[in-house]
């Protein structure tokens, strides 16, 4: 009983490890909105409608 409880409580806290909390970037502004990550204006499906 003792040892399945460790077990549990082990695998529960590298859960909380592991996946830690969601983080967002540090300086989020909407300059470069409606670009990929290279910068470059979107095409197709995801280009802004102006």
């Amino acid at each position: 009983m003792k040892l399945s409880a460790f077990l549990v409580v082990t695998f529960l806290a590298l859960t909380l490890v592991a996946c830690g909390k969601p983080t967002a970037p540090e300086s989020a502004s909407s300059d470069n909105y409606g670009t990929t990550h290279e910068g470059k204006p979107a095409e197709g499906r995801n280009e802004l409608e102006e």
